[in-house]
């Protein structure tokens, strides 16, 4: 077995032209690390959706899962595949941390601290790259590339990732209160589809699903945010807002309430690539 299928603890990612923001990132998701599996109930009816796209084999018994915050899919992607060997690669040590205290990470599925964008594998040693609620952070076209480059011939690529105008009740409430980013700008639909085609994978199959969660007040979907780790905003969103801002935000929102509470809207894309053969 190669040694990049048995890293190294305390492994490094490479220094890219947004370490900053990855840095940021990751901070945000390690502090969320202990709260993550008890507030991330879209994300892992995601990503139990994600795996139910899965193909029946892989070219080889190796997979990586990009994003893997506490690992809560692992018992079900190994017993998916009995003989394939996994690393659950995170950004944040702390998330990956947990999920060794939870016991979902061993011999068969190891933790790698790494960038998705930077993977620290050698080329064509994986028969699977799975990723769900995790890609929406990086560039499509730099992480489709380092998939498309540990892809075996044959191999398969599993994405969940939501879409741009996910969250816009909360992007169209601060609208009305300021100017400043409160929502991530996030990638399209063809952004992600061009990265494939440039990386000559082929889509097997797809789908978009809008998924809206109803919360009894703004606090309770901050909160929420919060604890998944979802709440890091590039660009110029950090800092204090003011009480008049916030109020308005408030208001703006309240104009959006149903007898289920206030809305909150995901689009997210489920798509299955693959590699073509040599």
């Amino acid at each position: 077995m190669s040694s990049a299928f048995n890293p190294s603890a305390g492994y490094e990612p490479a220094v890219t032209s947004s370490t900053a923001t990855k840095r940021a990132v990751g901070r945000q998701f390690g502090r969320a690390a202990a709260s993550y599996d008890a507030h991330a109930v879209l994300q892992l009816s995601c990503a139990r959706s994600l795996l139910a796209m899965a193909p029946e084999s892989l070219p080889i018994p190796r997979a990586a899962d990009l994003g893997c915050a506490t690992a809560p899919l692992s018992r079900q992607q190994q017993e998916r595949w009995h003989e394939v060997r996994w690393l659950a690669l995170d950004l944040a040590p702390a998330m990956l941390q947990e999920a060794s205290q939870r016991g979902r990470t061993g011999r068969l599925f190891s933790p790698v601290c790494a960038d998705a964008e930077a993977l620290p594998l050698p080329d064509r040693s994986l028969g699977l790259v799975f990723s769900s609620f995790a890609l929406q952070w990086c560039d499509p076209a730099v992480v489709i590339a380092e998939a498309g480059r540990v892809l075996a011939p044959g191999g398969h690529l599993l994405l969940a990732v939501p879409l741009r105008d996910s969250l816009q009740e909360l992007s169209e409430s601060w609208k009305a209160a300021d100017r400043r980013p409160h929502v991530n700008d996030l990638p399209t639909m063809v952004q992600w589809h061009d990265a494939l085609a440039t990386e000559g994978l082929s889509t097997v199959t797809q789908q978009t699903l809008t998924v809206t969660q109803h919360y009894p007040d703004v606090r309770a979907i901050a909160r929420t945010l919060k604890a998944t780790g979802a709440d890091h905003v590039q660009g110029g969103g950090g800092g204090l807002t003011g009480k008049r801002a916030f109020r308005a935000m408030l208001d703006a929102y309240e104009t959006l309430r149903t007898r289920d509470g206030l809305p909150l809207t995901w689009r997210v894309l489920f798509l299955h690539a693959s590699k073509e053969m040599l």
